[in-house]
């Protein structure tokens, strides 16, 4: 008795596992097909299919609906302010969005570092982004390229009695990269930023090169 009950337990725990691989269709012609299961199947043995509704599975792949992400950005940009010289910037930038498939948009956080004329200055930047993407972030897209533009306000201190209102935009291009097609990748920004430094006699334009590097999350 005891050997027929191990027996039936065995074929019960064999069945539930037959049933609960995924068999993906890679390729089909005619009523023959190149399949890939998720456990071993033998040559010349009969499978029996059935749908996802009925085998009642709604786990299904992660989605992509939202996302965080964290970009390091480095900047080398030039004021048109006299007697000024070259901007070296790193801003570290958080940002939490939407995904569209098609647009994708969001709040950011910054954090800059500048250093210009021997002064190094830690600032603050709130905003907003916006991404239109040529080919749809989707689930199992591996690649994802397209357009961006952000945009963001703080304001600075640099210690030696310059204090200046900050508005900063970025305009240029991006690609993100899904190493397995699933809900994380790395991303790749490079364009043109625009900032616009107020301070008490007026305002200055400061303009360059502008890429970075970050990786994301989706969920």
């Amino acid at each position: 008795m005891r050997q027929l009950v191990l027996i039936l337990t065995m074929i019960i725990l064999g069945s539930s596992s037959a049933f609960a691989q995924k068999i993906k269709v890679r390729k089909v012609k005619g009523n023959t097909a190149i399949v890939e299961s998720t456990s071993p199947l033998a040559p010349g043995a009969v499978y029996d299919l059935i749908s996802q509704d009925q085998f009642g599975d709604d786990s299904g792949p992660a989605t992509r609906d939202h996302f965080v992400g964290l970009n390091l950005v480095f900047g080398n940009t030039k004021s048109d302010a006299a007697n000024s010289t070259n901007e070296t910037t790193m801003n570290l930038m958080a940002r939490f969005g939407w995904n569209l498939a098609t647009f994708e948009f969001g709040p950011l956080v910054q954090m800059v570092m500048t250093h210009a004329n021997d002064v190094t200055a830690t600032t603050w930047k709130a905003g907003g982004f916006g991404d239109y993407n040529l080919s749809p972030n989707i689930t199992g897209e591996a690649f994802v390229y397209g357009l961006t533009a952000w945009g963001a306000f703080g304001n600075e201190d640099r210690g030696n009695g310059t204090k200046m209102d900050l508005v900063d935009m970025f305009g240029g291009l991006f690609i993100k990269w899904f190493p397995t097609s699933s809900s994380a990748c790395f991303r790749i920004d490079f364009g043109y930023q625009y900032e616009r430094q107020t301070v008490s006699g007026g305002y200055y334009t400061d303009t360059g090169i502008t890429g970075s590097a970050g990786i994301f999350a989706y969920f």
